[in-house]
């Protein structure tokens, strides 16, 4: 689903990313982890074409990044942002639809009906941003990207600044979603990615230390 192949990037005099390769297939939710630095929100934004490349190549369902328009990669891929952006003058309806109401699709009103009770946050429609909490803030955040009904969704972060128990509902909430569009997280919470993902990379000063299962790459416990 996304074949990455000699990756470099650059941001100013320093190369985050260099030379890195990576595929990632159908299956369980996918990890990638690492230290403060290490260059894993980088390789996010990169795949997800938010940041220019210095070099390699980014393929998501076999084409390449580069040749796929906005509206072909919105159906490709998908991304959480770890603060949500969300417009705080839009209720999260609103928001949630904006994306399809400019792509004009067909039946997102519906679809958005029905994410709304999948993610358990029916009844907050009409709400604003600043009326929701963060793990509610999240969910609408999520709910915006699935109505594009994306074969991959990336999340940065997506368990900084939630309790425990918010914690552990939102990696249950990622492996139902992932029965059907493959998820990607981005994290250095250990516990959480442990909850959810199954399989993973871990990367060290912009390349990749580690990569298999999370037994594998994650330091045994104690």
């Amino acid at each position: 689903m996304l074949r990455i192949e000699g990756l470099r990037v650059r941001r100013g005099a320093r190369r985050i990313l260099d030379g890195l390769s990576l595929r990632i297939g159908r299956g369980e939710p996918f990890a990638i982890l690492g230290e403060s630095g290490s260059g894993k929100t980088t390789l996010l934004y990169a795949a997800a074409g938010l940041l220019p490349i210095e070099g390699g190549s980014i393929e998501i369902l076999g084409e390449p990044l580069e040749s796929l328009g906005r509206r072909e990669r919105a159906r490709r891929l998908g991304l959480v942002f770890q603060d949500h952006q969300l417009f705080p003058h839009l209720t999260a309806r609103e928001n949630v639809l904006l994306a399809p109401r400019l792509q004009e699709r067909e039946g997102a009103p519906e679809l958005a009906r029905r994410l709304f009770e999948e993610l358990r946050i029916d009844g907050l429609e009409g709400r604003r941003p600043h009326e929701l909490s963060g793990g509610q803030r999240q969910r609408v955040a999520i709910a915006r990207s699935l109505v594009l009904e994306p074969a991959l969704l990336f999340f940065d972060e997506p368990s900084a600044a939630l309790d425990a128990q918010t914690s552990e509902e939102l990696a249950d909430l990622l492996l139902h979603i992932n029965e059907r569009t493959q998820i990607v997280v981005v994290s250095h919470d250990l516990g959480f990615v442990e909850r959810c993902c199954g399989r993973g990379i871990q990367l060290a000063a912009g390349t990749i230390a580690n990569e298999g299962t999370l037994a594998e790459i994650l330091p045994p416990a104690g």
